[in-house]
């Protein structure tokens, strides 16, 4: 399990991006654990301790209402997989619900990652380079 607070501190990165908020409001009634920016383009990261599907379902659909109109982005998920709750299983759960929404959103991708692949000792994966989608389920 990744703690939030030290989550939000971490070093989370992707080339051309800054960092944008660490757990503050992107639109009223959501607060991602950390977003990074790109000009309108966003890197919206969970980090979710929860094994309830209904999480990560309201987690992709707050994503998607907020990447409209000139706003685009992902949605990356860093779990902690447990016994009902794998990152191929959320991320197969996903899929239906990513595809019912993809005309009346930007949201182009949601990535699963187990946390202890995103992050060892305070180093994190560089988010979308080559490593990170070999790793990562893409939904």
């Amino acid at each position: 399990m990744i703690p939030d607070k030290l989550f939000k501190a971490l070093l989370h990165n992707c080339p051309g991006y800054e960092t944008f908020l660490k757990g503050n409001s992107l639109e009223p009634g959501y607060k991602p654990d950390f977003v990074l920016k790109c000009k309108d383009d966003y890197i919206i990261l969970e980090s979710e301790n929860s094994s309830s599907r209904k999480t990560f379902v309201g987690g992709m659909m707050k994503a998607a209402h907020f990447l409209q109109g000139t706003r685009t982005g992902m949605l990356i998920f860093v779990i902690v997989p447990k016994e009902n709750t794998s990152v191929t299983a959320i991320a197969r759960h996903l899929k239906s619900y990513l595809k019912w929404i993809e005309d009346k959103t930007n949201l182009r991708d949601v990535y699963v990652i187990a946390a202890e692949h995103y992050y060892d000792k305070k180093e994190v994966l560089m988010l979308g380079d080559t490593k990170f989608k070999k790793i990562a389920v893409r939904v």
